[in-house]
């Protein structure tokens, strides 16, 4: 998983970095891994780049040089981060190595780095210079207010270096830009729940674990408070997002999900008097809750109210007959901002599972998005979705599911590539924005599914598919699919989910 995230005001910086030239006396450096030296405006700096230990609220990063000659001052050098705030904070909550920039006190003569040492854990030692030589010792803390996502032993591996970042020459979404055909008008709307022949109608579920009759009607505005606990909360913190033996590769195109990836996925079914009709994806949260699209339950003259509702979990197949869990939806509840006019800003609904799943291989929960992640995801930021839709051949569905990477789109580009005025006004702050080179995505069927973000094998839902650009019977996927961005909605979520 590669990203470029390019930052206004460094990008300029690292332009002008280069190595220095075998002309230039520079002391040997015991640990590459760490450290480097680089010239800047015809003087040297150093880079020293070390993962902070998470466990710790303040790390402190101390380091030594040794110099030949005394100095004339007693200004030792300067030990200063390399990057801004938000470039360290994200580094901070996903791991990554901070960098850090050390100036030196007489820039004709560089020191020798001697030790580098990370709160009590040291680095890199070297020897220092024979006597009468001068140690300037340097050290910087940086306290953190917030946890990493997911937390681990600090790693001290060796660290490739940073070369200097060169500026593609055209936006990666210009690559597969392609205009429509004359004779095809575009419309920007949903990708419309799928009409296949019904399929064989399973065995009605025992009496007793059928629920209670519901309303006949879904209401968009109920006035269910669901249970709130902030202890069940913290307990689905420690199984969500983590998939079992079965893994899912990082993938380029699209590729079939095995039974046992993606243990979250759900399929969603309409019942009807001819059994059982699939018709959206959604994603499981907790051991009662499903979360999904509103314009599948509510959108123009569809109304489907949480009776005729059924859930699929634990497969990977539309077929019913294989393994897995069928469970009736006792509670519809969609989000109180949703509106048919302007769907994609909260598309968002929840089910409530007639009772609850225990979770094991093939069926678990994925993470909510947390603030200590990043809010705004930088444009290439590589983020996956998965369904049963329609695909490239033509069918209304595919029987085994499948899967995408798909590549984060920033608003302004978003705004720039849609050629439907009706997709503009579909992209709000409330919505994110995901496409890829190869034109592979969500389509007709996809709608509920989840956009999804890998980070340390842990997996986080971080948007639901809402919205995509479709020409006559075909989706275009080379313009952004639209998503309804869940960190937006991320209090109102964990008030609604039933644990």
């Amino acid at each position: 998983m590669e990203q470029l995230l390019v930052v206004p005001g460094i990008f300029i910086t690292l332009l002008f970095l280069t190595w220095p030239s075998a002309a230039q006396r520079v002391p040997p450096v015991a640990c590459p891994q760490y450290f480097e030296y680089l010239s800047f405006n015809q003087e040297y700096v150093g880079r020293i780049a070390v993962r902070h230990d998470p466990r710790y609220q303040e790390n402190t990063l101390s380091v030594q040089f040794s110099q030949r000659s005394r100095l004339n001052s007693d200004y030792v050098g300067s030990l200063t981060l390399w990057d801004d705030e938000q470039v360290n904070k994200f580094n901070l909550r996903n791991g990554n190595p901070i960098k850090y920039r050390i100036d030196f006190p007489t820039p004709e003569e560089l020191p020798k780095l001697t030790l580098v040492m990370i709160n009590d854990v040291v680095l890199c030692r070297a020897s220092p210079y024979p006597p009468s030589s001068v140690t300037l010792s340097l050290s910087h803390s940086l306290r953190s207010t917030t946890s990493p996502l997911f937390i681990q032993q600090p790693q001290f591996v060796q660290q490739t270096n940073v070369r200097p970042v060169q500026r593609p020459q055209r936006p990666f979404w210009q690559d597969t830009f392609v205009e429509p055909e004359p004779e095809e008008r575009p419309t920007f709307r949903i990708p419309q729940p799928p009409a296949p022949a019904p399929a064989t109608p399973p065995p009605s579920p025992p009496a007793s674990s059928r629920p209670p009759t519901q309303p006949s009607r879904a209401q968009p505005r109920p006035s269910v408070v669901p249970n709130t606990s902030v202890q069940g909360l913290t307990q689905l913190g420690g199984i969500c997002g983590r998939e079992g033996p079965i893994t899912s590769p990082l993938i380029h195109h699209g590729t079939q999900v095995r039974r046992g990836q993606l243990p979250w996925m759900v399929a969603l079914y309409e019942r009807g008097g001819d059994g059982l009709r699939f018709f959206c994806g959604g994603t499981l949260i907790s051991a009662s809750t499903v979360l999904s699209a509103a314009h599948c339950f509510l959108y123009t003259d569809r109304n489907l109210p949480a009776n005729r509702a059924v859930v699929s979990l634990g497969r990977n197949t539309l077929d019913l007959v294989s393994d897995g869990l069928l469970r009736e939806v006792s509670v519809l509840v969609l989000h109180e901002e949703y509106a048919p006019q302007n769907y994609t800003d909260a598309d968002i609904a929840l089910l409530k599972l007639a009772s609850p799943v225990s979770f094991g291989e093939f069926i678990k929960p994925i993470c909510l998005w947390s603030e200590n992640f990043l809010l705004q995801l930088p444009s290439g930021y590589k983020s996956y979705v998965a369904g049963w839709g329609s695909d490239e051949n033509g069918n209304v569905n595919t029987r085994v599911a499948k899967m995408t990477d798909t590549d984060i789109v920033t608003e302004s580009e978003c705004l720039r590539n849609l050629r439907s005025t009706e997709g503009l006004r579909l992209v709000t702050p409330n919505t994110i924005c995901a496409g890829n080179k190869q034109a592979a995505g969500p389509c007709s069927g996809d709608s509920g599914g989840g956009l999804m973000l890998q980070e340390n094998n842990i997996w986080l839902l971080r948007g639901v598919v809402s919205a995509g650009q479709v020409y006559t019977n075909r989706c275009d996927l080379t313009q952004p699919v639209i998503y309804t961005d869940l960190a937006r909605h991320i209090i109102w979520l964990r008030e609604k989910i039933w644990l």
